[in-house]
């Protein structure tokens, strides 16, 4: 029963207990009433009887004093008229004496009296009856006077003593009757007191039971609400147990705290992947720019190599040429042709690989930028995780209302750092495009390169050819200058090619190591945004 009272709701308990107090009121003012009434009808009643009774008392001593008024002026007259007259009086004295008897019971010093009366009236009507009527009867006058004017005056003046008597002894009842009526109404007065001290006792306990039952759970509630805004997520809340507002009430703030403790650990995890891959990113962003500052010194060297070979070309074109006009420098000019080809060769043979550890190494340059493109894949998901973690807290703190308030700053703040997570992601992956687009350019150049220079290697190797065969026969010696004049020209116009083609492949070098630096910036970037989150959760206590 006390369970089921305790479930109710605030209203209904509150109306059980106002109606509790209205119901004492009422029955309290109802009772009251009811003795007032009572009291008011038992004096009435009272005072009525009593009333009755003097008035009868006296009725019956003026009926006396008539019939012996009567008895004194008949006696020159009627005798019977006067015998029926008294006869009729005595009969309503009769019922008068009855009367007071019924109504004077319990009463010892009334009953006496009335029973002096009584005695007295009977000795009264017995004169009355045997000596004066007989002697009125019989016209003895003198005789009946002297019976009136003597005993029988005698036993009326008794009579009426003893009336006086009766009618002080009846005052005096009434006035005993006014004193208990009195006292009942302060016993009534007293009683209304207690029962009204008793009805506001009630009311003081029933309103401290409700302070207790309702107002200090909601203090403690309030206290939670402002640990949590604090930051101080409790594990435990006492009282959700209730099925009343005040229990429904806790087991909210039990399920919102289990919320934001479940959401502050899954920030804290998120976090702590988004740290770990950011110094992952920062590693490999390290490495690409190492690699790529690598790769702008090899093709630099490369350009320089290739330079060498354009003046060696430039020399064998300038001595094949000196050739067709002395055929005495033939020799001359087809010794040094052959140095100059072996040289070329030599030089051939270094560019060509070179260009293949640039591809070699634009290939792996590739590979990194596909797995940091992975990488920032997983911080996005991540940052788009926080950034519904941040929504969701949000709507909770506007379900918590003032009590959310501290919660949904920084519900707003990691929901603003997802974003600037979102925006760095979107940086860095368009980086990588970029990296990836001019990786993509670098092969095709190398591709070039390579080809022009295995172009290039072969036409040296045609013009050693060339140049070998000048010692045998000096009478070829001028078609075979004009072919090394030919071989020279084409060599030099690859290598004009390969020159451009290294160009391109520096300029994009450069882009590459510029954009490594835009990712580096960007991941230590994502770092710091991944610190700043890990110290917002580190706020709150769990």
């Amino acid at each position: 029963m006390l369970a089921n009272l305790l479930n109710l709701r605030i209203g209904s308990k509150l109306m059980l207990a106002f109606a509790a107090l209205i119901l004492g009121f009422a029955l309290l003012l109802f009772t009251t009433l009811e003795q007032f009434v009572a009291l008011q009808k038992s004096e009435e009643e009272q005072f009525a009887r009593r009333y009755a009774r003097v008035t009868d008392v006296k009725d019956l001593l003026i009926s006396i004093n008539l019939q012996r008024v009567e008895m004194l002026s008949a006696l020159g007259g009627d005798a019977q008229v006067l015998e029926e007259s008294i006869r009729a009086g005595s009969e309503l004295n009769d019922r008068r004496l009855e009367r007071l008897q019924a109504a004077v019971q319990g009463d010892e010093i009334t009953i006496e009296l009335l029973e002096q009366m009584q005695s007295l009236r009977a000795g009264y009507m017995r004169s009355r009856d045997n000596e004066v009527l007989p002697l009125l009867q019989a016209g003895k006058l003198d005789e009946v006077q002297a019976l009136v004017a003597g005993p029988q005056r005698q036993r009326v003046e008794r009579l009426h003593d003893l009336a006086e008597q009766l009618v002080a002894r009846t005052n005096q009842r009434i006035a005993e009757s006014t004193v208990q009526s009195q006292q009942a109404l302060e016993d009534l007065r007293s009683s209304i007191f207690q029962a009204g001290l008793a009805l506001v006792l009630g009311g003081a306990l029933l309103a401290w039971l409700l302070s207790r039952h309702i107002a200090q759970p909601l203090a403690r509630l309030t206290n939670l609400a402002e640990q949590i805004g604090r930051g101080e997520i409790p594990r435990e809340l006492p009282g959700h147990t209730r099925q009343d507002e005040v229990g429904r009430l806790s087991h909210a703030f039990f399920n919102m705290s289990q919320y934001l403790r479940e959401l502050v650990q899954e920030l804290d995890e998120s976090i702590s992947v988004v740290a770990s891959a950011s110094e992952e990113i920062i590693a490999v962003t390290t490495q690409v720019a190492a690699s790529t500052q690598e790769t702008a010194t090899a093709i630099s060297e490369i350009a320089t190599t290739v330079e060498e070979v354009k003046q060696t070309a430039v020399l064998a074109g300038n001595k094949s040429q000196s050739v067709s006009e002395s055929t005495e420098r033939t020799r001359q000019v087809a010794q040094s042709g052959r140095q100059s080809v072996e040289e070329t060769l030599r030089g051939m043979g270094l560019i060509r690989e070179q260009m293949q550890a640039v591809a070699e190494s634009i290939m792996r340059l590739g590979e990194q930028s596909q797995t940091i493109g992975e990488i920032v894949a997983s911080v996005n998901d991540l940052a788009e995780q926080s950034n519904l973690l941040g929504v969701n807290a949000s709507i909770e703190a506007v379900k918590a209302g003032d009590a959310g308030k501290g919660f949904s700053v920084v519900a707003q703040e990691v929901k603003t750092l997802a974003d600037q997570s979102k925006q760095a992601t979107a940086q860095v992956r368009g980086i990588l495009g970029d990296i990836q687009k001019a990786m993509t350019k670098a092969v095709i150049l190398a591709e070039e390169g390579s080809k022009s220079v295995e172009g290039g290697y072969q036409r040296a190797q045609v013009s050693g050819e060339a140049i070998r065969t000048l010692g045998s026969s000096v009478e070829e010696s001028s078609e075979i200058a004009l072919q090394i004049a030919a071989t020279s020209q084409q060599q030099m116009i690859g290598m004009d090619q390969i020159g451009s083609a290294m160009e391109n492949i520096r300029q994009a070098s450069q882009d590459n190591v510029a954009g490594a630096r835009q990712v580096d910036m960007a991941a230590r970037n994502l770092h710091q945004l991944g610190l700043k989150l890990k110290g917002l959760a580190a706020r709150f206590k769990l």
